[in-house]
């Protein structure tokens, strides 16, 4: 049940991600896209437990950001009903001066500056909150801890690899080539491309690591592989949930990253190594 909740929630985090992305780019139909992929991982992904409490947090938080840049335009149909309805005000108001009562207001100003410093009190209670809201995500950074194998486990993939003939200048070369066609995606802002691009990339580059005993480098491409697979799948659920045509192309892509992520996994754990 662990599992299933964390998996909800990386999906839902990796989509928040990449909405906040595309609601940058000014790519609001992709963001609400993904907003409701990260709707179905929240409910997905109630727990108590404190680390992935603290990760619905964030989350939450990242789900508001991009919720605050979709509806920009909006407001701004209110404010011309206001303006046509202040012009037929004013001829009223200048008929009023001809009854000359306008000289009793002369004594409201004696009056008027009593109220002025009840009015302070006011603006101090309002600043309160937003020191309370900017305490919060302090307690919440950090939390959730990063996807990592142990040394022993990538001397396992690097003996797996080995055993298949994988060199390292061959996959060094994988890596550059596929972040810079990554670059190229990300350019043309085709989220879906970059991001299996980038998938590729970190595949070669945490096998060259494991293949060069760089037990650090291998993890962080190991970690950021986990966010990037969950991306694809995120985008390949959203398409076959909205019918899109796309989705049946979308579908092996994610299920060859699975199962290369699977495969390092099961090396790490000495399975599969021998007949590798």
């Amino acid at each position: 049940m662990n599992e299933i909740i964390k998996t909800a929630l990386a999906e839902a985090l990796t989509a928040a991600e990449e909405a906040q992305t595309a609601a940058q780019a000014g790519n609001f139909a992709e963001a609400r896209a993904l907003l409701e992929v990260v709707e179905a991982g929240l409910n997905a992904g109630e727990t108590r437990n404190p680390a992935l409490v603290n990760r619905r947090l964030k989350i939450i938080r990242i789900q508001a950001s991009v919720e605050a840049l979709l509806p920009a335009a909006e407001p701004v149909v209110e404010a011309p009903a206001q303006a046509n309805a202040e012009p037929a005000l004013e001829p009223e108001v200048e008929a009023a001066p001809v009854a000359e009562p306008a000289q009793e207001p002369e004594a409201a100003p004696v009056d008027e500056p009593a109220p002025a410093p009840v009015a302070l009190p006011a603006p101090a209670e309002t600043e309160l909150p937003p020191v309370a809201q900017a305490d919060a995500p302090a307690k919440v950074r950090g939390v959730a801890a990063p996807h990592a194998l142990p040394d022993e486990g990538w001397d396992r993939v690097a003996a797996a690899l080995r055993a298949q003939g994988t060199e390292v200048e061959a996959r060094e070369a994988d890596a550059a080539r596929h972040k810079r066609l990554q670059g190229d995606a990300e350019e043309a802002r085709d989220t879906w491309r970059a991001r299996v691009e980038e998938r590729f990339a970190l595949q070669a580059q945490l096998e060259v690591c494991a293949l060069r005993g760089d037990y650090a480098g291998a993890n962080a491409a190991w970690d950021r592989l986990f966010d990037v697979v969950t991306a694809i799948r995120s985008r390949e659920g959203a398409a076959r949930r909205r019918g899109l045509p796309e989705a049946a192309a979308m579908r092996p892509v994610f299920e060859a990253a699975n199962e290369d992520s699977k495969q390092v996994r099961q090396w790490a754990r000495g399975k599969g190594a021998d007949a590798a």
